[in-house]
């Protein structure tokens, strides 16, 4: 039998909605969103392996504070005319606020079977189109680890495994000349120069092997002018890859 998934809204009332009122400003400042009269921050939790009991046990010592926050369950009160959607982190990526809000379960309950799942639902008033909204979305969306969350209820909180490609190896690294490796900075986008990319061919000459992506790209992290001042001033004795 598939355990309940609560849901529960909790949101900082109007006078204590910091966050909100900041994105708000910046959102008006720095996108030129005049036309946005409101906009609220929602926090989402999707809850699986506790009982009623606890969850009411819960809800103003874990997921709110009774003082500043409402709370609403399962549903939340949109309007019609509201913009609204959320955002949740990547599968794999660590959400500090769902593995706090676990661990606090696990200590109300005794068990460490208790799931959550959380998203930020923003819900925004105005007279806004749907390429603002993409463009909002896009102001507030960190790619490299975060993404739109349905609005749907879900029925399992477990995410898919993305399936992980073969590294890749740059075939026929080893063979470029000048020209090659002048082109494969910038089609790679590196932070090395052609100079740099030189001697790191000169070392996959003799060790026999072209390198693979993972390589090229940790050895031009290690070498850009952001990483380079400390952490070459340490010389590497020995490296095994």
């Amino acid at each position: 039998i598939m355990e309940k998934i609560y849901r529960v809204y909790v949101e900082k009332r109007s006078e204590n909605a910091v966050e909100a009122d900041s994105i708000k400003r910046q959102l008006i400042e720095e996108l030129k969103m005049t036309e946005i009269r409101s906009l609220s921050i929602v926090h989402r939790y999707d809850i699986q392996g506790v009982s009623q009991e606890v969850l009411d046990q819960a809800i103003p010592t874990i997921l709110s504070e009774p003082m500043v926050d409402d709370v609403y369950l399962e549903e939340y009160p949109y309007e019609k005319e509201d913009h609204v959607f959320a955002i949740e982190y990547l599968p794999g990526q660590y959400d500090q606020r769902a593995d706090s809000t676990q661990q606090c379960f696990a200590i109300l309950t005794g068990s460490s079977s208790v799931k959550v799942k959380c998203a930020r639902v923003f819900v925004i008033k105005g007279d806004l189109n749907e390429e603002d909204i993409k463009r909002i979305q896009h102001f507030l969306i960190n790619p490299v680890d975060q993404r739109l969350a349905t609005l749907d209820h879900l029925t399992v909180l477990e995410d898919d495994v993305p399936e992980v490609a073969p590294v890749p190896t740059f075939e026929g690294f080893n063979q470029l000349d000048e020209k090659g490796l002048s082109d494969f900075v910038k089609s790679q986008g590196l932070a090395m120069n052609e100079d740099d990319l030189k001697v790191t061919q000169d070392y996959f000459k003799s060790i026999d092997r072209d390198p693979t992506e993972t390589e090229i790209k940790v050895l031009d992290t290690y070498w850009s002018d952001h990483c380079r001042h400390t952490t070459f001033g340490t010389i590497i004795t020995d490296l095994d890859i």
